[in-house]
């Protein structure tokens, strides 16, 4: 039995308060006994309501009591309050969520399945050469001809109970609106900006300690960890006219598998610069630093500390606003600052076009050279990840896809792929998909 009571508008600004009673009954060495009983407590709201602001909350609380089997309780909180608003005429636009949440995550175990190639996710490399497929062995396939295993999850019956919150940020200014002012803020409404932020961490639950805290730094009894950070600073944003575009990016994950914990921090500071020059040449130039790190509980042969940067010039000619011709160069360095401090050096020269007909036809493609200077063991965990699959010395990569709309329901595409290096033959992988929208 329960009774909701509120005030207000449901539509508009309101505030409803609500309380469930339940008990459950279950067979019990051959009688019906009381297993449980819950007693649940609900406010749902909307407090603020206007064209530029907006507050809502709705919360869960529940006390659930195991009258019979341990004589234990257990509560658990499931809340979400968000709150948005725009200050002096939209210059400034901000989202705020925060969410909690009381249940349970698997102590996951699992194995990979060979699957036709191009199907899969996962490569399989054989580090210590035993013939044996080990989990700790198994990549992300850079291409789609060593894509040959998927991950599957096993069934499980180890299951940890959990509390988590999330917040969530999101903070824009635009000062676009002064475009037509003079002096200080004509000059800022060439600008714009936009920060997200999100915050999402799964502890062990162990009785009514409900860690409310999204930025608490301890580590203790956490299993889940999702933390990300972007900031994006434009000039010019949406122009191709001396525009730039700085951004900061920062991640952290933790996951629990059975095989034990593994954590990754990734870092960068990216730069992009596009010009167009008397409508058909675009001129674009990007640059970023590369900081990523793992660290696996129980494999030390995968953790890897990579620093290093990227430089990326390309030119551009625009036949037309739907046909262009690239030409692209990229640097890129990288080196493992700890295990056997593995370093690379790759200098990639391509070409690429894009060109898109009237009669709903679209082709595009590319084509690579790679010169990899790798010093270290490259069948490794590490060095797989720093080469990107290829091989140390020179590599040849290409690839064609021709889109085909043969009627309004059904279109056709073609991918061929291909690639070289000095010590392996040349591997061609192509596909056809036909596919219908109903």
């Amino acid at each position: 039995y329960g009774f909701f009571t509120g005030r207000g508008d449901s539509t508009k600004v309101f505030v409803e308060l609500g309380y469930l009673k339940r008990t459950n009954d279950s067979l019990q060495n051959g009688f019906i006994q009381r297993v449980n009983s819950s007693q649940t407590y609900i406010l749902k709201s909307k407090l603020i309501q206007t064209n530029k602001s907006e507050l809502s909350a709705f919360i869960n609380y529940r006390i659930l009591d195991f009258t019979a089997i341990s004589k234990r309780k257990e509560s658990s909180l499931n809340s979400r309050i968000v709150y948005s608003d725009r200050f002096f005429n939209r210059l400034i636009q901000s989202t705020t969520v925060y969410e909690t949440n009381s249940g349970s995550i698997p102590q996951q175990e699992f194995t990979f399945l060979e699957v036709p190639v191009g199907q899969g996710v996962y490569t399989w490399n054989d580090y210590n050469a035993n013939g044996i497929q080990e989990l700790q062995e198994f990549e992300i396939a850079p291409f789609i001809d060593q894509a040959k295993y998927i991950r599957i999850f096993l069934p499980n019956r180890i299951y940890i109970r959990t509390h988590q919150n999330k917040f969530s940020q999101s903070l824009t200014i635009n000062p676009n609106q002064w475009q037509n002012e003079t002096g200080i803020k004509k000059l800022l409404s060439y600008f714009y900006n936009q920060t997200s932020f999100l915050m999402d961490r799964k502890t062990k639950n162990e009785g009514d300690n409900f860690e409310l805290n999204p930025f608490n730094s301890s580590k203790e009894n956490v299993l889940g960890l999702n933390s990300s950070f972007k900031n994006s600073l434009f000039y010019n944003r949406g122009k191709q006219n001396q525009s730039i575009t700085y951004t900061y990016l920062q991640n952290q994950t933790k996951n629990l598998l059975s095989i034990g914990s593994q954590d990754a921090d990734n870092r960068s500071h990216q730069l992009q610069y596009t010009h167009l020059y008397q409508k058909s040449w675009l001129f674009n130039f990007f640059t970023k630093t590369i900081q990523t790190a793992i660290e696996s509980e129980n494999f030390p042969e995968k953790n890897f500390e990579i620093n290093g940067y990227q430089l990326a010039p390309k030119i551009s000619y625009l036949f037309s606003k739907n046909t262009s011709w690239d030409v692209f160069y990229e640097l890129q360095n990288k080196e493992n600052q700890i295990g056997n401090s593995e370093s690379l050096l790759q200098n990639r020269l391509g070409t690429s076009f894009s060109y898109s007909s009237d009669k709903k036809f679209t082709m595009n493609g590319e084509f690579s050279f790679y010169q990899n200077e790798f010093s270290g063991n490259e069948f490794s965990s590490v060095g797989f990840q720093m080469l990107e699959g290829l091989q140390t010395g020179q590599n040849l990569t290409w690839r064609l896809l021709l889109q085909k709309n043969l009627t309004q329901y059904l279109d056709i595409n073609l991918n061929y792929q291909g690639r070289k290096s000095e010590t392996s033959q040349t591997i061609h992988t192509g596909n056809v998909q036909l596919r219908a929208f109903f």
